[in-house]
């Protein structure tokens, strides 16, 4: 019997469906599209753990879709047929990609703030960089393929370390803070890459442009932050290894 985390989840996977995007649910429900996307790939992390939709935001999930009280705990029977189809998405892409003799990296539509922060909510693929496998092994030691994406960077709040521009290569794995390092992350509805500082009740959050000024992030506040990647690599002219 599945859990009531697991229901939510399913359905949740219903009524993106049903509105046609994760933008367009934004719209009916006013759940932002940056937390259904957290929920939807599993990547908004608590207690080492993926994060299941709470009590307020299912009510207003239901309400937005003119769904009865509770309906997002119910088994329906479009949940088996909408989890098969994306599972059997998924082989498919993998059976693709097995037929190359490359290793694929995603670029992906997604502005990257290094100055004051993005509001751009769209992240989808637009292009593929492909390696093969000897080269990207050489040049990305220690890094799963399957977790890397790339993204483009804008403003210079991290210069000299990031130039505006310079393609990041980002491990999403990485959804929580893991150690001091630099880190996508969404804050308050903003997207930003930062370097992140643990001073123990709060995090520090640092531009490396020194015209640019701390500030933090107080552990009463963090629930408000969601860590998309940890950035491993960044490259203008040539690649550049931070960690």
């Amino acid at each position: 019997m599945k859990t009531v985390k697991e229901n939510r989840y399913a359905n949740l996977l219903l009524l993106i469906e049903e509105a046609g995007s994760v933008p367009r649910l934004e719209e009916k429900t006013g759940v932002t599209a940056n937390y259904l996307r957290q929920i939807k790939n599993k990547n908004a992390i608590q207690n080492g753990k993926p994060k299941g939709i709470g009590d307020k935001i299912a009510a207003k999930l239901e309400d937005g879709m003119n769904k009865p009280r509770g309906w997002l705990d119910q088994v329906h029977s479009e949940q088996s047929i909408l989890i098969n189809s994306m599972i059997g998405n998924e082989e498919q892409e993998l059976q693709e990609q097995d037929l190359n003799d490359f290793v694929i990296i995603d670029v992906l539509d997604v502005s990257a703030s290094a100055g004051f922060g993005s509001s751009s909510e769209l992240v989808e693929v637009v292009n593929q960089m492909r390696y093969v496998p000897e080269q990207f092994y050489s040049l990305f030691r220690n890094m799963a393929p399957r977790y890397i994406r790339i993204i483009n960077l804008s403003g210079d709040s991290m210069y000299p370390t990031f130039s505006s521009g310079d393609m990041l290569f980002v491990d999403i794995s990485v959804n929580e803070f893991t150690g001091d390092g630099v880190y996508v992350f969404t804050y308050k509805g903003h997207l930003y890459v930062k370097r992140l500082q643990n001073t123990g009740d709060q995090l520090l959050v640092i531009s490396d442009n020194k015209l640019y000024e701390k500030w933090s992030i107080k552990e009463e506040n963090q629930e408000q932050l969601f860590i998309h990647a940890r950035v491993k690599v960044h490259q203008s002219q040539q690649l550049n290894f931070i960690g």
